[in-house]
């Protein structure tokens, strides 16, 4: 990583979303996806402009919030939600110095949209990003709860079928991909690590990805045709935003089983992608038939390693974040580069029955 990690990040925090109902939306996550409902907060617990939940398992913490009250917070809420639809607001990183983060970030020009908090609990501070996106440095302090004017909720034994460890990337839908590829080279030392040009004769993206070498993985999409997924993602936002997040499980094959379960629904992957499996992808240790009929992704990225992924259908009334379900065996890294021809046309099925391809 350049720079020496100026920004001193350790690892995701938390990711927050702005929604038009936070208890269904929270209530969605614990069925379909296996998180827990771990802290709330309102208005009777100290929480003003805003109630919220938040949910999540393992390092995995996902934060719905919903305007409550006339305070200018809540009109900012719900602003953002009546001209994107629901969708993440912030990504959160763990930082070792949120003064030293922000430091380094007025240095370098980069807009603060919230200056240094200090609370009992941590030390926060928020910068501005692409579109109405925002990254938010947490430095967590002994602590017991959330935040201010947060609850903790009896967890209870967490023992659902779905395990999810960890945020593995987030991915950026923006207009113009090289500019923050440079931001995130200069303002955080991420250093570029990947590079896509996908086409499938319909439609086409660019990718770059960005990171750090351990935790942080953030891949940038920009459309390269009219009509492509990231062109319908920005138009429907109706601005640049996180379009996937991918969560890691140590069991996909069970994870994704009790998901349908569940009733979460994930794009659809014809049976004829499987033919080609072993030639492509080699020895695996699950059995093709499992895979197929979940209708999981598999790529070698490496000799040492390869990854299982799954993508859902959008989560949201607007046709925009989804998430991804993926393992990785061995030393894998990639993103299923080997995926994106079967992925991207079943993204091609699901724009034609929506009428924007």
């Amino acid at each position: 990583m350049n720079n020496d990690n100026p920004l001193g990040i350790k690892r995701f925090d938390h990711v927050e979303f702005y929604v038009d109902d936070v208890e269904a939306w929270a209530e969605y996550h614990v069925t379909k996806l296996g998180l827990f409902k771990r802290a709330y907060g309102n208005a009777s617990t100290g929480l003003f402009g805003r109630k919220a939940i938040l949910v999540g398992q393992g390092r995995v913490n996902f934060l719905f919030v919903e305007a409550e009250g006339e305070s200018e917070s809540a009109h900012e809420i719900r602003q953002h939600v009546k001209l994107h639809g629901c969708g993440v607001k912030d990504i959160a990183f763990r930082v070792s110095d949120t003064a030293k983060a922000l430091k380094h970030c007025e240095k370098m020009n980069v807009p603060i949209v919230r200056p240094l908090d200090e609370h009992d609990v941590f030390i926060g501070g928020t910068i501005a990003t692409y579109g109405d996106t925002t990254h938010t440095f947490v430095q967590r302090k002994q602590h017991d709860t959330f935040a201010p004017g947060y609850v903790n909720l009896p967890v209870g034994i967490e023992d659902s079928e779905i395990l999810l460890n960890r945020i593995d990337h987030i991915v950026a839908n923006v207009e113009d991909m090289d500019k923050w590829v440079d931001f995130y080279a200069k303002v955080f030392g991420f250093e570029q690590t990947g590079f896509f040009d996908i086409q499938t004769g319909r439609s086409s993206l660019m990718s770059k990805v960005v990171g750090d070498d351990e935790f942080i993985k953030l891949p940038i999409n920009e459309p390269s045709s009219d009509n492509s997924q990231i062109r319908e993602f920005l138009n429907e936002y109706e601005s640049p935003g996180v379009q996937h997040i991918a969560l890691m499980t140590p069991d996909i094959i069970s994870a994704i089983d009790e998901m349908r379960k569940q009733g979460m629904d994930f794009l659809h992957v014809p049976q004829t992608y499987y033919d080609a499996v072993p030639e492509r992808c080699g020895p695996l240790k699950e059995k093709l038939q499992d895979l197929a009929k979940l209708n999981i992704l598999v790529d070698r990225d490496r000799e040492d390693g390869y990854l299982l992924q799954l993508f859902t259908k959008p989560i949201f009334k607007r046709p925009t974040l989804f998430y991804e379900i993926i393992q990785r065996r061995g030393n894998s890294e990639g993103f299923g580069e080997g995926n994106f021809q079967a992925l991207f046309e079943a993204i091609e099925r699901e724009q034609e029955l929506r009428g924007s391809l």
